[in-house]
């Protein structure tokens, strides 16, 4: 029975028997589904409709499943596309999860395993959705398809709606502000204000008067009343961004603020009630400075009272794919760049991102500047990530790595079950056992 919160689905497929026993086991979990019966019909529905997700055939007549998924994911990137074939191979497989696709399952799959992968789809939909867009339709500001993403954002989702103190940790370019913003696009203050403060950008001498404003005469230059950042941020959120760099006086006085949930202007004797829900966030870990001394205890207590860690980009391998091809769109306005080259891609996904999802960003704009047209090249990335690679030797990795790759990836997804690997694979589980002893994997 179709709820009012259903999951919008189109299953593209050319087995006429197969695609009206999908259409009515999802309809019966609860999906509203839609059809086409091959790649033509499929373009043409995801060129008229918004879908929730995407079941599609890998050959069928018309354009096939991986041109569906492109178009799929250059319409909305967080839209999950499950890929279905019969001719499975571990190429194949590769090349879809490379391209942006959620799961791949090999015909003939258990109805049971579909259900299984699709509803792990409509959860990472409905987590996508619950933060609503600017121009109304659902929409994650956060580009991720890793579980441990899935799981912080969920986190999100979940202390959003109170009033809570939240701490964001991560190192520098992971992405902490646009997760505050996220938590506060998902509070009941998603209407007022959010107001972001680098406490690295402000002298320590005027951090003060800038947070909590300042009266007429405080000091020298104090010419007129001012109101600080805090009472800008009246009913919204305010967040204080390397909080761990506060200087003692003004940690005091925040302290203060977030014990009474009000404030006192510099050069000012009279209390100002405000009604602020504060997110900080650090790249630098704050217990340690705790145990320094450098930071306060107390202060540190009341700061994390929800404590957030956002990953580094290399402990979350599976996002990059997903947020290169979004920076392409970001950097493509001017430019004709369509995609990038395999062996391109697997240069970024192998390299450390010291600077995390920043640096990626900034990569993949000089790559669409030199680019103009066509394919990035692995040619077109820094040095240091082309690495020992000569430009004739940038073929990406040999297959038997990728296979090692793809079948370690399938066993953490699959909670080391065997049996459901070995089912998606196409391959008997004895040959999945030759396959884990021969790269070295757990057998």
């Amino acid at each position: 029975m179709e709820t009012p919160e259903a999951i919008h689905v189109l299953v593209a497929e050319d087995d006429e028997e197969l695609l009206d026993l999908i259409r009515r086991v999802l309809s019966e979990e609860g999906y509203r589904v839609i059809c086409a019966g091959d790649g033509t019909a499929a373009m043409s529905i995801l060129e008229d409709g918004e879908f929730d997700l995407v079941l599609t055939d890998i050959r069928m007549p018309g354009p096939d499943g991986m041109a569906v998924l492109r178009q799929a994911i250059s319409r909305r990137l967080h839209q999950p596309v499950i890929l279905m074939t019969a001719f499975g191979s571990i190429e194949s497989a590769v090349q879809a999860m490379r391209e942006g696709a959620y799961h791949y399952l090999t015909k003939p799959f258990d109805i049971e395993d579909l259900v299984e992968v699709v509803g792990g789809a409509a959860r990472h939909v409905r987590c996508a959705g619950d933060l609503p867009a600017d121009d109304g339709r659902p929409h994650l500001p956060i580009i991720f398809r890793s579980r441990v993403m899935s799981e912080l954002l969920a986190m999100a989702r979940d202390v959003a709606g109170s009033t809570a103190t939240v701490l964001v940790a991560g190192s520098s370019g992971t992405g902490k502000e646009l997760l505050a913003r996220a938590i506060h696009r998902l509070s009941a203050r998603r209407t007022e204000s959010f107001v972001a403060v680098d406490c690295n950008a402000i002298p320590e001498t005027l951090l003060e008067s800038e947070l909590f404003g300042h009266r007429r005469g405080a000091f020298s230059g104090a010419v007129s009343d001012k109101a600080g950042i805090i009472e800008q941020a009246e009913g919204g959120t305010l967040f204080l961004d390397e909080v761990g760099n506060l200087s003692p006086p003004v940690q005091a006085k925040l302290l203060r603020f977030l014990q009474e949930r009000s404030f006192r202007r510099v050069g000012d004797p009279s209390e100002r009630p405000v009604n602020v829900r504060l997110v900080s966030a650090s790249n630098q870990d704050l217990q340690a400075l705790v145990q320094k001394g450098a930071f306060r205890d107390d202060l540190y207590y009341r700061l994390s009272v929800i404590h957030l860690k956002i990953p580094d980009l290399k402990d979350r391998r599976e996002d990059i794919t997903p947020l290169v091809y979004h920076f392409i769109r970001k950097f493509n306005a001017s430019y004709q760049v369509e995609g990038i080259r395999p062996d391109a891609l697997d240069l970024l996904v192998d390299f450390q991102w010291p600077g995390n999802v920043r640096q990626l960003e900034n990569v993949i704009e000089r790559a669409v500047i030199l680019r103009k047209a066509g394919l990035i090249q692995p040619r077109d990335l820094p040095d240091e990530i082309m690495g020992g690679h000569a430009a004739g030797e940038a073929g990406g990795r040999s297959l038997e790595e990728t296979e090692r790759r793809y079948i370690q990836q399938l066993l953490e997804e699959c909670g080391g079950n065997q049996s459901r690997v070995a089912r998606i694979l196409g391959i008997n589980r004895r040959t999945l056992y030759r396959k884990l002893r021969k790269t070295g994997g757990d057998g």
